[in-house]
């Protein structure tokens, strides 16, 4: 036998065999069977070992689906919750060709209709003609369908949003549009592109009933990367220049989370 295949057999665990002519019929025989015992033992250990590696990066690429799902769903419930907070309805309720805005002499007897719900900041800015105003609530409201629980088209409204804010940079719906801007990214978990547009809320719009949230959500952007300093920073800035906003109470107990 030569040194190599000594050295394979006992690799394998394999008696090293004497010479074959030393030993009678029977004993080399019953040596090769051995052998061919062990070599095939071996071979179905290593089949159940690739069976069970196929098993278990089965389970683990299920398991990583379900994490996905339950983070979609996570945030799906996040949005839907924030735009209750906000004051909203899903935007989907209103009556599909209706005037966003009606004064209460074009509603006849009654009472007024009310605006749609999304629309809640009011800038300085002198108002448009009728016409103009009209197209660009539609516009928004548009824009806003696109987050109701009932499409959740995240990256179109996303889309939609940044359209609006380009076309009407000084317009009274741009605050609003800017923070859905950064919300529709967020819920997309593309976190770089929603802090850069709460930013934008907090910088070119710090009097919006939106700047509060938007500054929030600066911190619980920095809290999920794991930048605290950064974090504690701005839920103390929330605190410091909203106290009376919603968002304080939240900003006060992630601060609280995180330790002052």
């Amino acid at each position: 036998m030569s040194r190599r295949a000594a050295v394979v057999l006992l690799l394998l665990g394999l008696p090293v065999a004497t010479p074959a002519a030393d030993l009678p019929t029977a004993q080399r025989l019953e040596l090769l069977e051995r052998r061919v015992n062990r070599i095939t033992e071996l071979t179905l250990q290593l089949d159940e070992l690739r069976r069970e590696n196929r098993e278990l990066r089965g389970e683990i690429e299920s398991l990583g689906h379900q994490v996905r799902q339950l983070e979609r769903k996570q945030r799906d419930i996040y949005l839907d919750i924030d735009q209750r907070l906000s004051g909203g309805v899903p935007a989907a309720t209103a009556a599909p060709n209706a005037a966003p805005t009606a004064s209460p002499a074009a509603a006849g007897q009654g009472e007024a209709p009310r605006p749609p719900a999304a629309v809640v900041d009011r800038a300085t800015t002198p108002p448009q003609a009728t016409a103009d105003r009209s197209q660009v609530q539609a516009e928004y409201q548009a824009a806003y369908e696109l987050l109701s629980p009932q499409q959740k088209r995240y990256k179109e409204a996303a889309v939609a949003f940044a359209a609006f804010v380009d076309k009407y940079p000084q317009d009274e719906l741009t605050p609003n549009a800017q923070y859905w801007l950064g919300e529709a990214h967020y819920v997309s978990q593309n976190n770089a592109a929603a802090m850069q547009a709460f930013e934008q809320v907090v910088a070119r719009f710090p009097d919006s009933t939106k700047a509060p949230g938007a500054l929030y959500k600066i911190g619980r952007l920095h809290e999920a990367a794991g930048q605290k300093g950064e974090a504690r920073t701005s839920y103390r800035k929330v605190l410091d220049d909203y106290p009376n906003s919603p968002a304080a109470g939240l900003a006060r107990r992630q601060l609280d989370k995180l330790g002052r």
